[in-house]
């Protein structure tokens, strides 16, 4: 029997992260600690049997290994492909093809991008950048410091972080107030009494 018939393209409904402190499914474009994901590929309207193959790429290489489809897989309409080991530090072009026991493969499913990352962000620099309402460089009660913390990436907040300034020998905290998503993160602390020295030392928490 000839068979060049190829099956009808997949679709992945879903990649997940199944690493570190955050878990579940991604989005595309975004950034995983995963270095081997789980890609949900539905076999819905491929017209694929049991014994045909699912096979990952990153653009036009492949990832990984095949996988056989099993009878369970048809029955769900789905099957979960692992991706094999990646690379940190590397943006992913992931897409699937259904190819037949024939050796006829599908058009590739639509692209899920995502970038690879397993180095934690670091602290490049940590500088007071602003003193709102200083006068004559002494901080009032009610005036504002300002001190930005630069990050090796750009990093996402969780919680309440804050900084302990150091300012003109007095400790005062900072909490934080904007930047997530972003390398530049801004801490803010609310000033009594003090005087403000032209060259402050500065300690993060």
């Amino acid at each position: 029997l000839v068979d060049t018939t190829a099956p009808s393209a997949p679709s992945i409904t879903s990649v997940t992260d199944n690493v570190g402190s955050i878990t579940g499914a991604l989005t595309t474009g975004g950034r995983t600690d995963d270095t081997d994901l789980t890609v949900k590929v539905s076999l819905t309207g491929t017209n694929a049997v049991a014994g045909d193959t699912i096979q990952l790429y990153n653009s036009t290489t492949a990832l990984g290994s095949a996988y056989t489809l099993l009878a369970a897989d048809i029955t769900n309409g789905f099957a979960n492909v692992q991706t094999g080991t990646l690379t940190d530090a590397t943006t992913y072009t992931i897409n699937a093809k259904v190819i037949d026991i024939a050796g006829n493969a599908s058009a590739a499913s639509s692209n899920f991008t995502t970038t690879v990352d397993t180095t934690a962000p670091t602290v490049s620099t940590v500088a007071i950048t602003s003193a709102t309402g200083a006068q004559n460089s002494t901080l009032n009660a009610g005036d504002v410091v300002s001190a930005t913390v630069t990050m090796s990436e750009s990093v996402t907040v969780t919680g309440t972080p804050q900084l302990t300034l150091n300012i003109g020998g007095v400790n005062r905290i900072a909490s934080y107030s904007s930047g997530s998503g972003t390398s530049a993160l801004v801490f803010r602390s609310e000033e009594h009494t003090s005087e403000l020295q032209s060259q402050s030392t500065i300690s993060y928490a």
